[in-house]
């Protein structure tokens, strides 16, 4: 099953696509085409994750979501107040949509991606990488680690973007 984070105007949506028939799905503003054998349904909707930016599951089926906060201040500016933050959404009564948000990790600089891997969640927010563990089961984050920093911070939305593990178990 393969799971997209779709963005059409003013609305956004958690789809989940998979295989069954090939489509045209068509969205106020834009049309997705899938692959032959997959399929679009809606899962999740602003109401959820209002302006997400990456996502990432957990073995359990719980999706992090980076979440901007759709403030576009200088860099500078944000660094010294971040105000984005990390969501997990959960599928609470099994029906394959998700029903329930919880912000997993407040007060971040831009995330711009994330990876869940070995019970926690690593962030690329510029100027760096984070890793987020919920240590005491309280669907908040509070190990908050500074895993890497880049020191770079142009403004220009090219520093520092998704981790993502390599078949040799590295993050890269």
């Amino acid at each position: 099953m393969k799971r997209l984070l779709l963005r059409h105007g003013w609305m956004t949506s958690l789809l989940i696509a998979s295989a069954t028939q090939s489509a045209q799905f068509k969205f106020p503003n834009q049309t997705l085409t899938v692959p032959d054998g997959f399929e679009v349904e809606l899962v999740a909707t602003t109401g959820l994750a209002p302006r997400p930016v990456s996502g990432s599951f957990d073995e359990q089926g719980r999706l992090y979501v980076t979440d901007s906060s759709g403030s576009n201040e200088k860099p500078d500016k944000q660094l010294t107040n971040p105000n984005h933050r990390v969501l997990r959404l959960e599928d609470t009564d099994g029906d394959g949509k998700f029903d329930k948000s919880v912000v997993f990790a407040d007060k971040m600089m831009f995330p711009e991606g994330c990876l869940w891997y070995d019970g926690s969640v690593y962030v690329a927010a510029p100027p760096s990488i984070w890793k987020l563990t919920d240590t005491n089961n309280d669907d908040v984050a509070d190990v908050r680690v500074e895993w890497h920093q880049s020191k770079t911070l142009t403004g220009c939305a090219n520093d520092l973007h998704r981790p993502y593990l390599g078949p040799d178990g590295w993050i890269y």
